[in-house]
């Protein structure tokens, strides 16, 4: 959790470049101790991250492997939660649902 918080504070002190390290640094640990629940987090920021520096496509990776690690956790609620928000990314719903879904 604390390479997601320096991140996430590197991010808004407009430190980009410490911040992805910290987003990657998040994920690998969390991976590494087996936490579901941080990675799936993880991914998720890291993907919002992405996408709001115009890194779309790594985003969309990010925050598809978030909607996989919060299902292998049981979070249905935040599935539909990044659902609904990567829906917003697309202009056009057919092409979420052939690409993502």
């Amino acid at each position: 959790k604390l390479f997601l918080l320096q991140a996430e504070l590197h991010y808004l002190n407009g430190n980009h470049d410490e911040a992805e390290v910290a987003y990657e640094n998040s994920i690998e640990s969390s991976r590494k101790y087996k936490f579901k629940s941080d990675e799936a987090v993880a991914h998720e920021l890291y993907g919002i991250f992405l996408v709001e520096r115009n890194m779309f496509d790594r985003g969309m990776l990010h925050l598809s492997t978030s909607l996989s690690k919060y299902r292998d956790w049981g979070a249905e609620l935040k599935v539909k939660e990044v659902i609904s928000f990567m829906e917003g990314l697309f202009t056009a719903k057919t092409t979420w649902n052939n690409k993502y879904r």
